[in-house]
């Protein structure tokens, strides 16, 4: 009833100054396909076509799914030129991802104002990613070429009712295509400037009776666009990867599917991870230059990414059997270069390897005419390690060759088993009611040891084992109007396991954290009118966390504490329109206040940590700026008594202030900025020509910042991608 209350009296103002806007501007949820039709007069019949989803583990059109979703489809993809995760988010309201390491190997997204800085393997993010129904594992995985995608779905809120592991703030659904029958092949490719490179080729079709195969390859090379002033050193930010997906699927009769899938990426790339800003002792041109680095050390990532999995489906009379066995892996070994200046100063060298498996079982059913469910047993196990070598310069000992190393080795086995059910059921023609839930049981052992031969942060070691339970259940009720509106109301609960300290760790700093727990309320609604010219999708919600977890580089070391309450209330719209013959609008808008109630013992990321301040309370949350927004057009035009369309397309996104650390340091912290993206070409049956730019006028902003004032460096910024311009072409055979 408090959040009821608090919802009337602080969210739904929100709403009053833009639901007028939402009633005047045409809009729909991110569905991005749709048909037309040409006429003998060369003018268009179009309709917003109907996306299917599966956010709830069941297949249902996402406009009249009673949930938050965001959907990008496969044309979409191609259409806007998203590529990377962080540009798909960048549509998605109350969505971003993060830079520098955050975004290399940390995978720092951050959804309804939630975000976990994962550094080590004592620590897992709330947003989950899953690829085909298979959860992808730790953050180090979420940085991948977008490659031969069906549609992406991004969920807001609590999700552990039905997908469960760690999707506390939201889950990422990922959807690849399946091979058919027919065969189908094509190629494609890109050449821009900072020499970026980028190839693609599928084949897909039968191959024999009741059999079909698909493989698809990408490779992706890119000059550094950060420039390295030390002499003959590579400049930094580039990519080199390569990555590939193949599928065999096995239909021996209607009711039975089987699909194998198996895929690998390899990485040997020199990201910069950040550049630095006012080190002690040095003072070099370079630390106030955006994109400009005097590294003599190596910055590298060498990353192999591998997986393998089958999925069987067996449809019975009036339910459907479906089983998900996977086995994944990833290893990388990474060289930073922490000063990013010409000296001696200090090296880090990091690896990680880890290798998990998971089974899933999940019976969907009839009862009767009124109600459908989903049961469902989940088992997860993982074995992750890192290991650190961090060496104090001989320019700081004064000695040539003296370099005293810290060295880290930690190691974390999770074992998590849950059960979980979701019923949705008619109580009338019109109003449905959904009721589900998850209980899970999940066992972690970490084992850390830290030999400081520096003395900056002591040699310390622990070995610590724990089990944590826990009941996460899911409410929602809507309803379908006269005019096919859906009105709905949605209660739910996440939950993350606890984490622990693997990172360098100070005398008497806290070791582990206890479980997050979010408890979640919001009402939306839904609209599709004009014939299906217009679809539309509006909601508030406010989120309870108790314990949320805080991974922060601070000033004498890296603190891991739960911040004891957190309250996020907020709105969110989607939209698009179809405007006559040839225009496309849609966008989003997102809007957060998203603050810490209760924080005390909040770590202090100043070079004094004297100065910490007790509570944090009423600071805003890490990575989660108030306004989200963006806007896209599209002009598509049929030339005439040709097949050839010709399409231009506008992309622009905004984002406000953010801050990098509990206490809102403006030094720690992002300006607001906007960025827009434009795209001209020719699109015919077999073939597209795209000539694109991205960033076009050349925006500079700071999405990630932390302070390292324990080793002399007071402040790092990682900065968003400059200007990017290239020309895509692609054939189909």
């Amino acid at each position: 009833m408090r959040i009821a209350l608090y919802m009337i009296s602080k969210v739904i103002p929100l709403c009053v100054s833009t639901i007028t806007m939402w009633l005047i501007v045409p809009m729909s949820i991110l569905a991005q396909d749709r048909t037309t039709k040409v006429t003998d007069k060369n003018s268009v019949e179009r309709e917003l076509e109907i996306i299917t989803i599966t956010a709830r583990r069941v297949e249902e059109s996402v406009q009249k799914a009673p949930i938050s979703v965001s959907v990008i489809g496969e044309q979409e993809l191609e259409r806007a030129g998203l590529d990377s995760f962080d540009m798909v988010l960048s549509k998605v309201p109350n969505a971003s991802r993060s830079g520098g390491i955050g975004g290399s190997l940390q995978g720092l997204i951050s959804i309804r104002g939630i975000s976990t800085l994962v550094r080590t393997v004592g620590i897992e993010t709330g947003v989950g990613m899953y690829v085909d129904g298979v959860y992808i594992g730790r953050p180090e995985n979420f940085n991948f070429d977008l490659i031969d995608i069906n549609r992406i779905e991004v969920l807001r809120g609590p999700q552990g009712a039905v997908f469960g592991k760690n999707t506390i703030a939201g889950a990422i659904n990922i959807i690849t295509n399946v091979p058919e029958d027919d065969f189908e092949a094509e190629i494609s490719a890109q050449y821009g400037n900072y020499n970026n490179i980028r190839l693609r080729g599928k084949l897909s079709g039968a191959v024999g009776s009741n059999l079909s195969a698909s493989a698809v390859v990408n490779y992706h090379h890119r000059d550094g666009y950060v420039d390295n002033a030390f002499a003959d050193a590579p400049d930094l930010d580039n990519a080199n990867l390569t990555s590939t997906r193949g599928k065999v699927r096995y239909q021996p009769s209607n009711n039975i599917d089987v699909v194998l899938t198996a895929d690998l990426l390899k990485e040997q790339s020199n990201p910069s991870f950040f550049e630095v800003s006012d080190v002690e002792f040095i003072t070099d041109p370079s630390e106030e230059t955006p994109f400009t680095v005097n590294s003599d050390q190596p910055n590298f990532l060498n990353r192999d990414i591998w997986g393998l999995s089958i999925s069987t489906s067996v449809n019975f009379e009036n339910a459907k059997w479906t089983t998900l066995l996977s086995n994944r892996g990833t290893a990388f070994d990474a060289g930073l270069d922490e000063d990013k200046l010409p000296v001696r100063y200090f090296d880090e060298n990091y690896s990680s390897n880890t290798k998990f498996s998971s089974i899933e079982t999940r019976y969907q059913a009839s009862l009767n005419q009124y109600i459908d469910y989903n049961i469902g047993l989940y088992y997860f196990n993982q074995n992750a390690q890192n290991n650190f070598y961090f060496a104090l310069g001989d320019f700081l000992t004064g000695i040539p060759g003296l370099e005293p190393p810290i060295t880290l080795t930690s190691s974390v086995e999770t074992n998590s088993l849950a059960v979980f059910f979701n019923t949705m059921s008619s109580l009338t023609t019109k109003l449905s009611l959904e009721v589900g839930g998850r209980y899970v049981s999940e066992y972690k052992d970490a084992i850390h040891i830290q030999n400081d031969q520096t003395g900056i942060f002591g040699t310390t070691d622990f070995q610590l084992s724990r089990t944590d339970t826990d009941f996460s259940p899911i409410i929602s009720i809507s309803y379908l109007t006269n005019n096919d509106a859906i009105i709905f109301g949605r209660y739910a609960e996440g939950f993350k396991s606890a984490g622990f300290n693997t990172d360098f760790v100070s005398k008497g700093a806290n070791l582990e954290v206890e479980p997050e727990q979010a408890k979640s309320i919001e009402a939306g609604v839904k609209l599709s009118s004009f014939n299906g010219m217009m679809d539309s999708y509006l909601s508030i919600f406010h989120t309870r966390y108790n314990n949320l977890q805080l991974s922060q580089v601070a000033g004498s070391a890296v603190s891991l504490n739960n911040a004891a309450k957190a309250e996020i209330s907020g709105l969110e719209v989607d939209f698009k329109a179809l405007l006559g013959d040839y225009f496309d609008v849609f966008g989003s808008i997102g809007y957060l206040d998203a603050n810490y109630k209760d924080f005390p013992g909040c770590p202090s990321a100043e070079s004094n940590p004297s100065t910490a301040q007790s509570n944090c309370a009423g600071k805003y949350l890490n990575l989660a700026p108030k306004w989200t927004m963006s806007l896209g057009l599209q002009f598509i035009y049929p030339l005439k008594n040709s097949t050839i369309e010709y399409i231009t397309r506008l992309d622009w996104n905004y984002r406000s202030k953010v801050f990098f650390d509990p206490q809102n340091e403006k030094r720690l912290s992002g300006k607001s900025h906007q960025l827009s993206n434009f795209r001209l070409g020719l699109v015919d049956e077999q073939w597209e020509l795209f000539l694109w730019f991205n960033n076009v006028f050349n925006k500079e902003y700071v999405n990630f910042s932390d302070d390292r004032s324990a080793i002399f460096i007071y402040t790092t910024k990682a900065y968003g991608p400059p200007r990017t311009y290239g020309i895509t072409f692609k054939y189909k055979f």
